[in-house]
C-alpha cells in the first residue's frame, strides 16, 4: 500500500526527529568480534558531514545508536565508515548528511532538506523499521547504503 507523501514525510520527519546519532558503551564479551564497513558510494551535495549510526535493537534504531561515527564529506568519490568490534548479531545502518553542520535534520515544512538512507532500504513506502533494515553479522562484513533525497 502507497503512503500519500505528505504521510510518509510526516512518518520520515518523526523517525528521523527521534534519532540522536550517541555512542553507547558496548558490552563485555569474551567472544570473537567483528568488522562493519559501511561503503556510501557517491554524495549528491559535496558538503557538510556524514552521520552514521549502527543500531541493534529496534530501541538504539529509532533512539540512541548502539555505535555511531561522523566523518567529512569528501570533494569526490565515496566514502567508507568502518565499525570494530562488533559482536555476532542483527544491526542496521541509519545515516544522514549534514550538509549545514547544525547537527540535526533540516526540514521544508514536514519533507526532509538533507540527505538520509538506511541499510537494505532504497525507496521509501513508509518509515522504515528495525526489522526491515536489519542484517545479520556474523562475520567481517561490507554493506552499501544509498543516500536518497525527498
Amino acid at each position: 500500500m502507497k503512503m500519500p507523501v505528505s504521510l510518509l514525510a510526516i512518518a520520515v520527519f518523526l523517525l528521523i526527529q527521534t534519532v540522536t546519532f550517541g555512542q553507547t558503551n558496548t558490552p563485555a564479551s569474551a567472544d570473537k568480534t567483528y568488522t562493519l564497513t559501511v561503503v556510501i558510494p557517491d554524495f549528491a551535495h559535496r558538503n557538510g558531514n556524514l552521520r552514521v549510526g549502527v543500531a541493534n535493537s529496534e530501541k538504539t534504531f529509532t533512539g540512541e545508536s548502539f555505535k555511531s561515527q561522523t566523518v567529512a564529506v569528501p570533494a569526490s568519490g565515496g566514502v567508507k565508515v568502518t565499525f570494530e568490534g562488533l559482536p555476532a548479531g542483527r544491526y542496521a545502518v541509519r545515516m544522514m548528511q549534514d550538509l549545514n553542520g547544525n547537527n540535526e535534520m533540516d526540514y521544508s515544512g514536514s519533507m526532509p532538506t538533507e540527505p538520509f538512507g538506511f541499510s537494505n532500504i532504497t525507496m521509501l513506502m513508509g518509515p522504515p523499521s528495525f526489522g526491515q533494515s536489519a542484517f545479520d553479522l556474523n562475520g567481517n562484513k561490507q554493506i552499501e547504503v544509498q543516500l536518497m533525497e525527498m
